[in-house]
């Protein structure tokens, strides 16, 4: 699945695994040597196959010799999720094959420990071996990353009347997006932002816990990162403003963007009209926009095992 990281104030902390969209990805083991990847779906030309350059590709490859996988592999990679947009496309074909040969040889790996593998792919999008993202795409539901050495999460499952809205504007994004959205963090803070972002993300957990939408969606503010980042999409301030009078109970930027996403209560507001209020303050910046309404979802899934 797709995720949304962050979530305003837990910046690398926080991840959401989303119901919609999602890659699907067709492990086949090989006779012949070495690792071949296949990408279908959006935006695959903008994909590179080779295996040290894919998330998918580096994954098998650091599997394969940790494990002394004695097989080549195939790789097909359909993607479902936009690329470069702040949806974690790139976790959601690393987790994917971290899940899938855990399967297919019989791994038996901890979920913990397919989360540190499937982090290994993310130095081919991101630079580094962040788990934000991937652990929400294998946990599902709701994640917090209480610490990276060692690594230690929380997954808590969504409020089961909670919806979630996400647009993003049809602009070029350049390759290494996720470095140039890091590269405009401050590296010095006030101690007040500090207090405020951490009170807004145990507000935010609280809300998870007791399945309080509301509180949730309220604790989505960040005074740290939104701000350096907010200059980087277009039509920010009118999206974020369009998403809250259309009923959403908090705005914040997805990942390292440009998709925004709103969190909703399905009992006091459509999730659908939200995206669509969020796809029109995109217009008045002068971007077309996708625009969707979806929920939390569950983690990767095996779809179909077969023996050979």
């Amino acid at each position: 699945p797709a995720t949304s990281a962050n979530l305003g104030p837990g910046f690398d902390v926080f991840g959401l695994a989303l119901e919609y969209p999602a890659d699907k990805v067709t492990l086949t083991a090989s006779s012949e040597p070495g690792i071949r990847i296949r990408v279908k779906g959006l935006q695959a030309k903008t994909i590179s196959t080779a295996p040290n350059r894919n998330t998918a590709g580096i994954v098998a490859s650091h599997m394969s010799r940790e494990f002394s996988l004695k097989t080549g592999l195939s790789i097909i990679i359909e993607k479902g999720i936009w690329p470069s947009k702040g949806l974690g496309s790139s976790a959601a074909s690393a987790s994917a094959v971290a899940v899938g040969l855990n399967e297919m040889f019989g791994l038996n790996l901890t979920l913990d420990k397919i989360v540190r593998l499937a982090a290994k792919g993310e130095v081919a999008s991101a630079g580094s071996e962040h788990a934000d993202n991937v652990s929400a795409t294998v946990c599902g539901g709701f994640v917090v990353l209480r610490s990276y050495n060692p690594l230690s999460m929380v997954n808590l499952k969504a409020p089961a009347d909670m919806d979630v809205s996400v647009a993003f504007p049809h602009m070029i994004t350049p390759p290494h997006k996720t470095a140039i959205a890091r590269s405009v963090l401050p590296h010095m803070i006030p101690i007040e932002h500090l207090v405020r972002n951490v009170g807004n993300a145990a507000a935010m957990v609280s809300g998870f816990a007791v399945g309080n939408v509301d509180l949730i969606g309220e604790s989505m503010l960040d005074v740290v990162v939104e701000p350096a980042r907010a200059s980087l999409i277009p039509g920010f301030q009118r999206v974020k403003e369009n998403a809250l009078k259309a009923g959403a109970c908090g705005v914040t930027i997805s990942g390292a963007g440009p998709s925004m996403l709103a969190v909703v209560n399905r009992k006091k507001a459509s999730a659908a009209n939200v995206a669509e209020a969020m796809r029109e303050g995109f217009r008045s910046a002068g971007y077309e926009a996708t625009a969707f309404a979806t929920r939390p979802g569950r983690g990767v899934s095996i779809l179909e095992s077969k023996k050979q």
